[in-house]
């Protein structure tokens, strides 16, 4: 589960919204705005409806940390957790996976893709490639917990470590 401000983060950007956006919609200001999705500034229940009813949503949606992807009927048993992590690879083969799977596995991509353009030193390129980063490792985060995503990763990035080892070697 992610906090209150990351939660309004991801509707902000599922919803298409820049800050500016949703300050004039919810007639926040939007450097109030940003020290909320960082967790800075507590909120008053006005204000939290405020940001709901900008956003087209119930006010216990964020409150409560409901992500606006929802996977909680996926399957995380080891042998999914692999799956995922082999669609993350880009090394699916086989029949079409459910939906949430080759989403989840898509994030991973692009998660993937951005460190390794990190270690190439092309990270600061483009802002928007941040801004995805950030808004699907706080959807996975939400969608699958510390643990389920840490060892998703864990497991990434070790293919990718022999992956890059087999290149030189």
């Amino acid at each position: 589960m992610v906090g209150f401000g990351q939660n309004l983060y991801l509707w902000r950007v599922f919803k298409g919204l820049s800050q500016e956006e949703l300050a004039k919609g919810s007639g926040i200001p939007r450097p109030n705005l940003s020290a909320i999705e960082k967790g800075k500034k507590e909120i008053s229940i006005s204000t939290l409806r405020a940001l709901a009813a900008a956003l087209g949503i119930d006010p216990g949606v964020l409150v409560n940390g409901i992500a606006p992807v929802c996977f909680k009927k996926l399957d995380l048993s080891r042998e999914s957790l692999e799956d995922i992590a082999e669609i993350g690879l880009g090394r699916s083969a086989g029949p079409p996976r459910e939906g949430q799977r080759a989403l989840i596995g898509a994030m991973l991509s692009a998660i993937i893709r951005n460190r390794a353009n990190a270690l190439n030193g092309i990270y600061k390129k483009a802002l928007k490639s941040r801004r995805n980063y950030i808004a699907n490792w706080l959807m996975l985060k939400a969608a699958l917990g510390d643990n389920a995503l840490n060892n998703l990763l864990s497991r990434l990035a070790k293919h990718m470590e022999l992956k890059s080892r087999k290149r030189r070697g």
